[in-house]
């Protein structure tokens, strides 16, 4: 039996093998068709810096799509690298504000198998953060992509409610590609337990997500007779149990979700007739362990799994067999009666997974607590927390309360009623996380709003230490620097550090001691502290007088000619003058130069004053293109001065003469030049050949002229030599 368990189970893994193999070779087509059509000449990435980090809106269950970020042309923003980094190269951020305690962070390049690849970064490194951007961060956690996946997973806990944390993401190695990220935050039902005696007791049917999978547990093989087991040798590789006890009668369904899409979970169900955690006579209800895929290929059946309503079959083993979905059907669950769920990562990858229940609803604690008062709270102001939890059928060993950011005291441990106030204002959420005798975890989340506190407290100031006018008319390059004074600071976690809050909209404030990029204009500064305080200052940022430059007028010219151009600008300054036709520097340093131009067009000049502040104006030159060349149809060649050469004469465009010939009338050739300068064309054929005078008659010409636009005309005409 043994050995016919390593026979199938060699099976097994080989056809998986050849899956991924297939799953390979399709990736390929599927990056092309995913990513082919993407710019790799990405600009600067907006998020390139902390403090512009992307929000993440709801991080409850976010994904964005593939590829949708990039690290490419990404700088180095100023922070040393996480504990896990070798070094910092291109690194981008991410923000988002905690709606729950636990955070799971998955960041997808090119990935294996590529039909789940989210972009083109190929090694990845991610780390989290808590604390002020500009100021001190925590490192929270730390993960870099050692084995080249292509992926990697952050998981963290004890997050506060309504603070903000920070997501960055670098290449391993100076990597940069596209990537996709995935987040999850949710309130754990406890800790992940591994056998089925010490199963992690759910209370409620919240989705929630376990970030690893790693080994069996103590006990390795208790899913032994279900689909799990079938020919793999022990039943479980990478698993957790779970267990609850159901509250009314009715139709459970679930789904579960690899992390890591492309990851293979399996799973089996159980009723336990003597309760939870009695594991010996657990009774087998549904199991799935059918592979995404099929072998031979043909059949998909999907990477997310679970039971619903419209499943006919009880069980999928192994294969991805014609109609089978990786869903099995429902089950019909009893009132008060106990089961547990054994979830199986069957591709070894030690990612986890998500999961997602239907309506039914499990036996637990009604987490419930009042404010008094529930309204009007002000900052400074005691308010108090009153619990009113329940739980008929079972016992509440532990209180957990977590008051929120700048609360005092920060939290407490026991059921209260505890008094509460806040150092600072706005949104405020409170938790409090109910533990049962049986290890059930369940949370409760209370939003309230902390009012401004400002009567009887000192004045805010605003200090300006300098301002920096624009450099150059319409540019925004202008800098305000400020500090705050009096009020009530911020305080930073960890390093102490007190600061204050600033905007230029009275709308959005930031820890910031400057404002950069501004245009010229009017501005009101704003400051906030705290107590939610304010107060503000008007500043004006300045810029010099535009430069105005006169190139002169458009002109007409024939080709060859010459123009003289100068440019003048104001106000009085000293300028350099650069001259450009089209994007073509023809000169520099040059006021009044001469140009000759060949064809039409603008002609720019560019003025730059001792600020490097630049005027620019242009004129349109027009080019009348005439192509004239003169020659005499009568010479002389009796040497008495008068008319005894052959010459050429042309406007100012004729340059040279690429080619000159002329015949007698019966076609013999007379006089022959080629490349004939234009200093030449006074002296050409003067009547003889090879010294003697030709008989007078009539000759032929052919010229072939060259101008200085480069255009080669041909003329020709008849020649008359006289004695």
């Amino acid at each position: 039996m043994n050995e016919l368990r390593s026979t199938i189970r060699f099976l097994k893994v080989s056809y998986l093998q050849n899956q991924m193999n297939r799953m390979n070779n399709i990736g390929i087509l599927l990056i092309i068709l995913n990513f082919s059509v993407l710019n790799t000449n990405w600009a600067q990435p907006v998020n390139d810096d902390c403090r512009k980090a992307i929000k993440i809106v709801d991080p409850t269950d976010y994904c964005s799509n593939n590829a949708e970020f990039t690290n490419v042309n990404a700088t180095p923003s100023g922070y040393g690298p996480a504990t896990c980094w070798g070094v910092v190269t291109n690194d981008v951020w991410f923000s988002f504000r905690a709606t729950a305690t636990h955070v799971v962070i998955t960041i997808i390049g090119v990935n294996k198998p590529p039909s789940a690849a989210g972009g083109t970064l190929k090694r990845i490194s991610g780390a989290l953060y808590a604390g002020t951007c500009g100021g001190t961060i925590f490192q929270l956690a730390c993960f870099t992509d050692v084995n080249n996946n292509g992926i990697i997973s952050l998981s963290r806990g004890g997050l506060t409610v309504g603070e903000q944390y920070y997501i960055r993401v670098d290449g391993r190695n100076a990597e940069t590609g596209s990537f996709k990220i995935c987040t999850k935050n949710y309130f754990p039902p406890s800790k992940d337990e591994q056998d089925c005696r010490s199963a992690t007791v759910l209370c409620n049917n919240n989705p929630f997500v376990n970030s690893t999978l790693s080994g069996p547990g103590v006990f390795k093989d208790e899913g032994a007779g279900s689909c799990l087991g079938e020919g793999q040798g022990l039943s479980e590789d990478q698993s957790s149990w779970y267990t609850w006890i159901a509250k009314s009668d009715c139709k459970l369904t679930f789904s579960l979700s690899p992390l890591n899409v492309g990851d293979d979970l399996d799973f089996a169900l159980y009723e336990l007739p003597s309760g939870i955690h009695n594991c010996n006579n657990k009774k087998l209800l549904r199991c799935s362990a059918t592979h995404p895929t099929s072998f031979p290929p043909g059949q998909f059946c999907g990477y997310v799994t679970g039971l619903n309503l419209t499943s006919r079959d009880t069980s999928e083993n192994l294969d991805c067999d014609n109609n089978e979905d990786g869903f099995v059907k429902y089950i019909d669950m009893k009132a008060g009666t106990a089961y547990s769920l054994i979830i199986n990562n069957f591709s070894s990858t030690g990612i986890g997974f998500s999961i997602q229940w239907g309506d039914c609803e499990f036996e637990g604690p009604d987490a419930q607590f009042i404010a008094r008062p529930d309204s009007g709270l002000r900052c400074e102001t005691d308010f108090q927390l009153e619990d009113f939890s329940t739980f008929p059928v079972g016992q509440i060993d532990s209180f957990i309360w977590n008051f929120g950011v700048d609360a005092s005291p920060p939290n407490a441990f026991t059921k209260g009623p505890h008094k509460v106030f806040y150092k600072s204002i706005g949104e405020k959420y409170i938790t409090l996380t109910l533990v049962t005798n049986l290890g059930c975890r369940i949370t409760k989340v209370k939003r309230i709003i902390a009012e401004p506190c400002c009567e009887d407290l000192p004045d805010i100031e605003i200090g300006i230490d300098s301002i920096i006018d624009v450099k150059c008319f319409g540019q925004s390059n202008g800098r305000v620097v400020f500090r705050g004074l009096n009020g009530n600071p911020y305080t930073e976690q960890g390093s102490g550090r007190e600061y204050y809050t600033f905007s230029l909209d009275g709308i959005d404030f930031f820890d910031l001691t400057k404002f950069e990029n501004l245009p010229a204009g009017d501005y009101t500064l704003y400051i906030q502290d705290r107590k939610g305080c304010t107060n503000s200052i008007q500043f004006s940022i300045k810029q010099p007088d535009p430069i105005i430059v006169n190139g002169g007028t458009d002109q007409n010219i024939l080709l060859g000619d010459f123009i003289d151009v100068m440019g003048v600008a104001e106000p009085s300054d000293f300028y350099v003058y650069d001259w450009y036709f089209g994007d073509s520097l023809l000169c520099t340093n040059c006021q009044n130069p001469k140009f000759q131009p060949f064809k039409d067009g603008y002609y720019k000049v560019v003025a730059t004053n001792s600020n490097d502040c630049k005027g620019i104006d242009s004129i349109l030159i027009r080019v009348k293109r005439e192509y004239n060349l003169w020659t005499p149809n009568v010479i002389s060649s009796n040497g008495d001065g008068i008319n005894d050469f052959f010459i050429v004469e042309g406007n100012a465009a004729l340059i040279s003469l690429d080619k000159i010939e002329i015949y007698d009338r019966w076609g013999g050739r007379v006089y022959g030049r080629e490349k004939v300068p234009l200093t030449d064309f006074k002296r050409l054929w003067d009547g003889l050949v090879n010294g003697e005078r030709v008989n007078p008659g009539v000759f032929v010409y052919r010229i072939s002229a060259r101008f200085i636009d480069g255009t080669v005309q041909e003329y020709g005409g008849d020649l008359t030599v006289l004695n």
